[in-house]
């Protein structure tokens, strides 16, 4: 599934999730095992093994439809 965020998009699939973020073409990857999903401030977090990075997705929408294409459940 790809949603559309502010500066880029988000490619999730239940194995997954790349965030390609187009004004400086940085691609960020993660298994689905290392993200989790912070619903307050709208936020996808990747933490595990040497991967730590994280991104708002700027609103519930985003947030839903990220954990509905991975299966990860939000934390709120």
């Amino acid at each position: 599934m790809v949603i559309t965020i502010p500066g880029g998009r988000v490619v999730a699939t239940m194995h997954e999730v790349m965030v390609k973020l187009e004004q400086n073409r940085i691609t960020l990857q993660a298994q689905t095992d290392d993200i989790s999903l912070l619903a307050a401030p709208c936020m996808l977090i990747a933490n595990g093994g040497s991967i730590n990075w994280s991104i708002s997705l700027g609103s519930e929408e985003n947030m839903e439809a990220v954990s509905h294409a991975t299966g990860i459940a939000l934390k709120r």
